[in-house]
């Protein structure tokens, strides 16, 4: 079903789900390896994360994405870990809801999304308000609680920039990459306001 998803249109300036595939093969593999954990591994969930969407279970019953895409990886031989990372790549899908446990999981919940991310800033649809049809600020902070309460070394700068790279003749990068970082660093002020840390604190540590 790899090659379905090239006819699956994610949104229409940002290509298909087989494109957001494999921009988020590249950025998995970065994050994997500099996790020291497997690169092809990730890389390999990330090009199977969006397959089971193509099929009549997912369709019948949206809400089994991920799951069924975990069924049909281990029917299919598919590592046991790769599996669970087609699974663990909507998590967390809520406040205080459990985070990826694999590092497979970790490093494609984070790739997916940071593209998405990068993607949705780079055409303007920046959340205003109310209004977060793509769930902007839901995926920041899940990505943040991956990173923080796994305790992962990653350079969101870096990561964010190279996210903005399959995209430079459609966007302006380092504009984009810009808005995406503060997008996010305004979401982990929440986060440590919830935890008690106070904004000064925060701010200081922001500055540097």
């Amino acid at each position: 079903r790899i090659g379905a998803l090239k006819a699956v249109v994610f949104q229409d300036k940002l290509g298909t789900l087989h494109d957001k595939a494999v921009r988020v093969a590249d950025l998995a593999g970065r994050i994997a390896e500099t996790c020291d954990s497997d690169v092809e591994l990730a890389r390999r969930a990330a090009l199977l994360a969006k397959c089971d969407l193509l099929t009549e279970m997912v369709g019948e019953f949206p809400e089994l994405q991920g799951t069924m895409g975990r069924y049909y990886a281990r029917a299919d031989g598919e590592p046991a870990e790769l599996a669970e990372a087609l699974n663990e790549q909507y998590l967390p899908r809520f406040s205080g809801d459990a985070l990826p446990s694999s590092p497979t999981g970790r490093a494609l919940a984070i790739a997916d999304r940071i593209d998405t991310l990068v993607g949705i800033f780079g055409i303007g649809q920046v959340p205003t308000g109310d209004k977060d049809p793509y769930g902007l600020r839901r995926a920041a902070l899940g990505l943040l609680r991956i990173i923080i309460e796994a305790e992962l070394s990653l350079d969101m700068r870096d990561l964010i920039a190279a996210a903005t790279q399959p995209f430079t003749q459609l966007f302006d990068s380092a504009s984009v990459a810009e808005q995406v970082y503060d997008f996010t660093m305004e979401r982990l002020r929440a986060y440590y306001a919830d935890s008690e840390i106070a904004p000064d604190v925060f701010e200081a540590v922001l500055a540097r």
